[in-house]
């Protein structure tokens, strides 16, 4: 896919909103506080995630003065992954493994964009942060994939009643 240099950062900025979006949703209907919390710092992250995009979009915006095009295989995937997740969340019946299976795929997808943008980054410190990025894309990756396993070898415990009654129930007998 063929896109111009700004068209990959406003790809990129409005994913890190979806995403961020996902985790907020995700956040608001797991039982689990501790993937609850775990959900917000992936949504803090995307945000952050977004600024440093932005930021980064505001300085090559001055640098240059017409749009250069580039291909970037990737782009087409991650535009589809975006409207999915965009999709997803936006339905009445929100599917948790379906947002978690979008997730974890925009997340990998994210990494190989911004692995992608590092080979044209401009200066050392541009390709430091895209490869930073790309690092964090994974991290986030492995966290929702261990959140996910977690949900379906344990679903019962993402039933309200059943949740509550099991923090009530933990006791020890030492």
């Amino acid at each position: 896919m063929e896109v111009t240099d700004k068209e990959v950062f406003e790809i990129a900025v409005n994913s890190e909103i979806r995403a961020k979006e996902a985790y907020e949703k995700l956040a608001s209907i797991v039982k689990s506080d501790i993937i609850k919390d775990e959900l917000l710092f992936l949504a803090r992250e995307e945000d952050k995630h977004r600024e440093i995009i932005e930021k980064m979009a505001e300085k090559f915006e001055g640098e240059r003065t017409e749009p250069k095009k580039i291909e970037i295989d990737v782009m087409a995937e991650f535009k589809v992954i975006a409207e999915k997740m965009a999709e997803a969340i936006k339905k009445p019946d929100v599917n948790i493994d379906e947002i978690y299976e979008i997730a974890m795929q925009a997340e990998l997808v994210s990494e190989k964009l911004y692995k992608k943008l590092a080979s044209y980054a401009a200066t050392e410190k541009t390709k430091i942060i895209l490869e930073m990025l790309a690092d964090m894309e994974r991290n986030h990756y492995n966290i929702l994939r261990k959140q996910y396993e977690y949900i379906t070898r344990y679903p019962d415990i993402y039933k309200e009643e059943f949740y509550d009654q099991l923090i009530k129930d933990i006791n020890f007998n030492f």
